[in-house]
């Protein structure tokens, strides 16, 4: 404002000054008194009417001073002696002088009240803009909002299926599976653009990365200083407001983080899940609470998958095919045994043979016929229904399906024997189609006896109903060979 003021009055007085300079042009009245000082008093009152009534007596103040200085300028630039009686000029600009400062006066104020009137609309304007840009903004997050509660509303009747489906990717007995699941689950229902799992190591008292999306993570993180340690320790969920409560995350990273929870395996401690991005519109109870359910889901499948790898998994398996042998099949299977004894809750046995499998050995090598054991092995477990395990000779394959009883076991020797015939060309089980035989056993869960006994009467039935199939096979390969 100020430069804008000190340029006005610059102007003003150039011009008030070079008026009075033009009365070099007119020796005789060099201050035009005889025309009233017309001159001087039409470019104050020009003035005034652009640049404000300030700017205009500028204008006749410099007008007055250029001529009052005309004599000694006209000296300077070697012009003929200017007189000037500055008595009479005075004298005779008195009133024309009153008369041009009111002129200057009611231009000015005309001048200034246009120039506010000018300045309140521009004003108005921009207030408006201003309005404008914020209520449009406000529009475009009340239409995500709105449209997210759409989706919210429109998507009430698939979000217990849409639940039931990502759980259900957790009912495996693969650890990794299981916690992919429940990653997939929380940025499902979060949208988080970064999620990672954490699991609790007992060796190491640390907490190891199990699963992760989005930005990469610490592959380890300790119990002490860390956000994931503190919720782990705690067993407290964390979220935001967290950090106004309690003051000791004020020392741990707590901004990487959005929301996290401890996850448990069954009812014991295991790891921490921890949601570091997410759009902030998700960023609320229901969201929270809606991992929370998840969360809580999922100890279920992991104290199954827990207790796989520390049952099964943890011993010594073979190199091929990476599957526990007979020792362990015993084990687990008495196990389960005893588990389901007195429920009336099935567990089934079924012996699997691969016919050829000494063919196989000869005529590829014994790799290849482990490795066709292996596939066999991924054929069934697809489902995540069956434990599988190597069984007293080595064509053998053994599998625990719990909870499944003989028709169920029935229907689970089908299902493999058309898998594998579909799988027959791939390069495991060689171009060639393969042959299966099966036993089966099942036990119901009434109290038969001790379990050691129930163990062996289901493998006894089971390995007798493996060599009534097998005598199947070799009865029809002799009338074939006949015809």
């Amino acid at each position: 404002m100020r430069v804008s003021l000190a340029l006005r009055s610059t102007e003003a007085a150039v011009a008030g000054f070079a008026v009075g300079l033009l009365g070099l042009f007119d020796k005789g009245d060099p201050g035009f008194a005889s025309s009233n000082f017309m001159p001087q008093v039409l470019v104050a009152v020009a003035v005034a009417s652009f640049h404000g009534s300030a700017a205009g007596a500028v204008a006749i103040v410099a007008a007055a001073l250029g001529t009052a200085l005309l004599p000694s300028i006209a000296h300077l630039i070697g012009l003929s002696r200017v007189n000037i009686d500055y008595g009479a000029w005075f004298e005779a600009a008195r009133l024309p002088l009153a008369l041009g400062m009111a002129a200057i006066f009611v231009a000015g104020t005309i001048r200034d009240s246009y120039a506010k009137s000018v300045r309140n609309l521009l004003e108005r304007i921009r207030s408006l803009v201003r309005r404008e840009l914020h209520a449009r903004k406000t529009n475009e997050a009340l239409a995500e909002l709105v449209d997210e509660l759409h989706k919210r509303v429109a998507g009430q009747r698939d979000s217990v299926p849409a639940l039931y489906a990502r759980i259900r990717k957790m009912d495996s007995l693969d650890m990794a599976t299981v916690v992919k699941g429940l990653l997939d689950a929380a940025v499902a229902f979060s949208q988080a653009s970064s999620a990672l799992i954490y699991e609790f190591d007992p060796i190491s008292g640390q907490l190891l990365l199990a699963a992760t999306t989005g930005p990469d993570a610490e592959p380890v993180l300790p119990l002490e200083g860390s956000l994931e340690g503190w919720v782990f320790r705690g067993n407290t969920r964390f979220t935001l407001r967290s950090i106004d409560d309690y003051l000791g995350l004020s020392r741990t990273e707590a901004k990487k983080s959005v929301l996290a929870f401890p996850v448990k395996a069954g009812e014991l401690p295991w790891g921490v899940l921890n949601i570091r991005e997410m759009p902030f519109y998700r960023y609320n109870p229901n969201t929270e609470n809606d991992i929370a359910i998840i969360v809580d889901l999922a100890s279920a499948y992991l104290r199954k998958a827990v207790e796989f790898r520390e049952r099964v998994l943890s011993h010594p398996r073979n190199a091929v095919t990476g599957l526990p042998g007979y020792a362990d099949f015993l084990r687990v299977l008495g196990e389960e045994v005893a588990l389901r004894a007195g429920r009336l809750i099935s567990v089934s046995v079924v012996i699997a043979e691969i016919l050829g499998f000494r063919d196989i050995v000869f005529d590829r090598s014994g790799k290849d016929a482990f490795l066709s054991l292996k596939r066999l092995a991924e054929v069934a477990s697809a489902g995540d229904r069956c434990l599988a395990f190597h069984f007293r000779e080595d064509a053998q394959l053994v599998f625990i399906l719990p909870d499944i009883d003989r028709n169920g076991a029935s229907l689970f020797c089908l299902e493999l024997s058309e898998s594998a015939g579909k799988a027959a060309p791939d390069a495991a089980f060689g171009s060639e189609s393969v042959e299966i035989a099966f036993g089966l056993s099942s036990f119901a869960g009434g109290p038969i006896g001790q379990a050691e006994d129930v163990v062996g009467s289901l493998i006894g039935e089971a390995e007798h109903v493996l060599g009534l199939s097998k005598s199947v096979f070799a009865l029809h390969s002799r009338q074939g060979e006949g015809e």
